[in-house]
């Protein structure tokens, strides 16, 4: 018994100094991170400071490039959103996928691919306005109007 409150004794130190080890660890890294912020705030500033110098040492003309270049990244992403805004809609009225979905495709292969897929799985067939013009109303698939419930509900309460 005494063997075993000894070594009971023994560990409950060391435990302890474990404890302490990781708090001072710890505490130690917590300075180290407080130290590299410090520092990436201070490149953040000088950086920031360069590119103001840079920017007061451009000449008109380099600044007029820096906008048109910056004018033509802007126009370039606006038509690609637009071709792929309009490829969508176009892929929507063919097949009758709702374009909700569409949007979610990276670009028109993945449209007509994803369609394909959702037609085959949901059977659905070409968008009624693709076809006709008209509605094509199929089974329960009808929707009625607001005119058409009211009309309805008089019939019935008159009858």
């Amino acid at each position: 018994m005494a063997e075993e409150t000894t070594t009971t004794e023994a560990q409950e130190p060391e435990q302890q100094a474990a404890e302490t080890d990781w708090k001072a660890k710890y505490e130690e890294m917590r300075g180290h991170m407080r130290d590299w912020e410090k520092k990436a705030k201070a490149n953040q500033n000088a950086a920031d400071e360069l590119e103001k110098l840079k920017a007061a040492q451009m000449t008109e003309q380099e600044k007029e490039k820096a906008r048109a270049d910056a004018a033509e990244a802007e126009l370039a992403t606006l038509k690609a959103e637009k071709e792929r805004s309009d490829a969508a809609q176009r892929i929507a009225n063919e097949t009758g996928v709702p374009l909700e979905l569409l949007m979610f495709c990276a670009d028109e292969e993945s449209m007509t691919e994803f369609s394909k897929k959702f037609a085959d799985e949901t059977h659905i067939g070409a968008a009624p306005s693709a076809l006709s013009g008209k509605r094509i109303v199929r089974g329960n698939d009808k929707q009625r109007s607001n005119g058409d419930v009211f009309a309805d509900f008089a019939t019935n309460l008159f009858k």
